[in-house]
This record gives structure tokens, sequence and C-alpha cells, in this order.
């Protein structure tokens, strides 16, 4: 299939709109009801696209999908990713498989595992796996494992197992303080797995 676009804005500005394209280099990229294997760009903005494979200073995600992004700032609204890797990474009504990142904020949305060095904020969203080095709020969410510095929690929350230096607000878990202190010794074991499965598959820097 040929790499078609729509007459670019000028040199820097590229627009696909109902096409499917292999590879585009430019500083910014829309991509609107069309498809792009590789996009490598300073902005890229998806709505009702996909694309495989991106790297950009910033990307936006509108009722659109994408499998690997790679940037300093990623939103996603109404969309979903693969596996994202960012400094700062934003989901509102969408849904990722893995995120990793300094910080996070969800906001009616899913996760599977997240790595982050930073803050994590889920507001009515829920999420399999959190490991952070920062601090963690949670308001009407559910995480299974949940690793940070300090949790917060308002009402309606549930955390299946949490290790944290501190907890304030309202703590339901299903893990007491004698079935923390046995899966401890199992929990190194699965960090380890986790950093295993990152490298193995998922190539990004934490």
């Amino acid at each position: 299939m040929a790499d078609t676009t729509t007459p670019p804005i000028n040199d820097s500005d590229i627009i696909v709109k109902g096409k499917e394209i292999n590879h585009i280099q430019a500083d910014r990229v829309t991509v609107q009801s069309g498809g792009v294997k590789k996009i490598n760009a300073t902005t890229v903005s998806v709505t009702q696209g996909g694309v495989q494979t991106i790297q950009a200073e910033s990307v936006e995600l509108r009722q659109g999908g994408a499998q690997d992004v790679h940037a300093k700032t990623v939103t996603v609204r109404q969309g979903g990713v693969v596996q994202s890797h960012s400094d700062t990474f934003s989901l509102n009504q969408g849904g990722v498989v893995f995120s990793e990142s300094q910080n996070a904020t969800l906001t009616n949305s899913a996760n599977g595992a997240m790595l982050a060095g930073g803050d994590v904020s889920l507001d009515q969203s829920t999420a399999k796996v959190i490991l952070t080095r920062g601090d963690v709020t949670l308001d009407q969410s559910g995480v299974g494992l949940l690793v940070g510095r300090n949790i917060t929690m308002g009402p309606n929350n549930g955390v299946t197992f949490v290790i944290a230096g501190r907890i304030d607000g309202n703590v339901n878990t299903v893990f007491g303080p004698s079935a923390s202190a046995a899966f401890g010794a199992s929990f190194a074991i699965v960090f380890a797995c986790l950093l295993w499965l990152k490298r193995r598959f998922f190539k990004g820097a934490w």
C-alpha cells in the first residue's frame, strides 16, 4: 500500500485522514480516522485512528489507540495503549496494559501493570499492579498489588495487598499484618519477575 497523506500544512506538519501509512517523520503529525505503523515526531495527535509505534515529545490519543508509545508526555482520552513509556502519563476513560512513567494520573480508567518513579493518582479507576517510588492517592478505586512510599485513600477503595511507608485514610485490604509478614519473601520474587518481564518485553528504562 502506498504511503500517501493529504497535503501537509507545511514541511513540518503532516495530516493523515482515512489512509494507511507505513512511516511518518515530521515535527507535528495529526492522524484522523487513519492508521500508521510508525511515527517519529515532536507532537502527535491521534483521533479515531491507530498507530503501532510512536516516538515523540508529546502524544495525545482521543478515541484512538496505539501499541507502543515513547514520549515525555502521554495523554489518552477514551482510548487505549498496549504499552506506554513517558515522564507524565494521563489516562481518562481509557485503558493501558503496561505503563511506565515518572508521574501518572488515571480517571475512570483501567491499568494492567504500572511502574512509576514519582506520584500516582487514581480516581474511579482500577489497576492490577502499581509499583512506585512516590506517593499514591486513591479515590473510589481498586488495586491488586500496591507498593508506594505514602498511600492516601479516600472512601470506597479496595486493595488486595499494599506495602507502604505510611497509609492514611480508610484501608480495606485482604491481607492483615501477619499475612503481610508471610508475604514479604514471596513479594521479592514477584518484584524480580516483574522487572525481568519489563526488561524482556518492554525495553523502556525505569
